[in-house]
């Protein structure tokens, strides 16, 4: 759903293909933080019906993973637009 209004609009900002890519992974990867940690999502459901557990228990113990790699994310891609742009 971003893809369509993110990408354009860090093209606008800077032409770059580096940036673009890093505009692309900076996406994809905000995706991938809401699946894992969101309890209205379709794989985050299944895998607590799969276990057997509760849908909120499974959400509490994803969210200290995801943030984690979420803020090393954040950290690696502030570096790379400050240093390598």
């Amino acid at each position: 759903v971003v893809f369509p209004v993110a990408m354009p609009l860090a093209w606008t900002i800077l032409p770059d293909p580096f940036f673009i890519t890093l505009c692309f992974g900076a996406v994809v990867g905000g995706s991938v933080f809401g699946d894992q940690c969101s309890p209205i999502s379709d794989t985050t459901i299944l895998s607590s019906l799969a276990t057997g557990s509760d849908l909120m228990d499974h959400v509490k113990t994803q969210i200290p993973l995801a943030l984690m790699a979420a803020g090393i994310g954040g950290v690696l891609y502030t570096l790379f637009v400050i240093f390598f742009i």
